[in-house]
């Protein structure tokens, strides 16, 4: 599949940014697409520049350009990509972030990767639940891309073995016949009362596209990251990983200050075990003091987890080898 709509201007995260539809057919909601997002590169930029594709998580979208700016400072392609039913992706009508199958998602990754260049085979910098659509892609094509660098992906559920397996089971008939009707709440404000400038933090995130509670979760797509779980954990990724997560969680429905420091929405102990299973090469950075997203952490530790990252691709060979010090 290609992208056919033309470059437009990206008006979230301004120039050089820019953004083209990749049209994915229609559902029962309606026209179907996902959302390519570019750092306009110079005509007398290197063809052989090295690209990283970023994917958003649950309930979120592509908007930090802090991030995206650094990348390109650190010498890298900068390519991002809203999932469709999320963030710009999103259409009047439509339930939010709601999924079938994470497979699903493959049409546009196949087309962002397309549009990227096939021979180029980027990094995918992937966070929570879109950490386990990188490792599901990556999983059954290899060959696409050059390593997955995991931001506090969503891996594993807090319900035990027995208990996702109850859960996935049970929730299948109510997906199929019903798949845009909540199964959770939404949650609550703690992360953006973190993270966000209305509380006095350091990111201006639309709450439209990234709501302070999340969207209604809807059942379809809780089965569907469910199912991905139970895959990612029975195959293996054959590509480097790289796993970048708090040192601590703080889960609560009431909010707790510590949770400026930690990660408030996922178990990260229960993150680390899942993995360090996810094949043969990965390395888990564990950063104190970071929050779910981390490049939505301190400054020290944004800086903390950059240089990991940066060190990291050199490494592998993606990017020439990082300053030792």
């Amino acid at each position: 599949m290609s992208t056919t709509a033309a470059w437009e201007p990206d008006e979230i995260l301004g120039a050089p940014y820019e953004r083209r539809d990749i049209p994915l057919g229609r559902d029962d909601e309606g026209e179907l697409l996902a959302t390519l997002i570019h750092r306009h590169q110079d005509q007398d930029s290197p063809r052989d520049t090295p690209a990283v594709l970023v994917l958003h998580g649950w309930s979120d979208y592509v908007f930090q350009r802090t991030l995206l700016e650094r990348l390109h400072e650190e010498g890298m392609d900068v390519w991002g990509l809203d999932l469709r039913k999320s963030g710009r992706s999103l259409r009047p009508g439509q339930t939010p972030t709601e999924v079938i199958r994470l497979e699903d998602y493959d049409r546009e990754l196949d087309a962002a990767l397309g549009a990227i260049g096939r021979d180029r085979r980027p990094i995918l910098l992937a966070h929570s639940a879109g950490g386990l659509v990188a490792v599901l892609w990556a999983m059954r094509h290899p060959a696409t891309v050059s390593g997955v660098a995991l931001n506090s992906p969503w891996l594993v559920a807090p319900l035990g073995a027995v208990g996702r397996g109850i859960a996935r089971r049970a929730l299948a008939p109510v997906a199929r016949r019903r798949p845009g009707s909540p199964i959770l709440p939404r949650g609550p404000k703690h992360y953006a009362r973190i993270v966000h400038t209305t509380y006095g933090g350091e990111f201006d995130f639309d709450t439209r596209l990234k709501p302070e509670g999340g969207h209604p979760f809807p059942v379809a797509t809780l089965h569907a990251i469910l199912e991905g779980q139970r895959l990612s954990a029975a195959g293996q990724v054959q590509v480097p990983v790289l796993v970048l997560r708090s040192d601590a969680s703080r889960l609560s429905l009431r909010f707790d200050e510590r949770m400026r420091r930690a990660d408030s929405v996922l178990d990260v102990h229960a993150m680390d075990s899942a993995a360090r299973q996810l094949g043969p090469d990965v390395r888990v950075e564990v950063l104190p003091g970071a929050v779910h997203d981390v490049f939505l952490s301190p400054p020290a530790v944004r800086e903390r987890a950059m240089h990991v990252l940066r060190r990291w691709l050199g490494g592998i060979g993606v990017l020439p080898p990082a300053d030792p010090r």
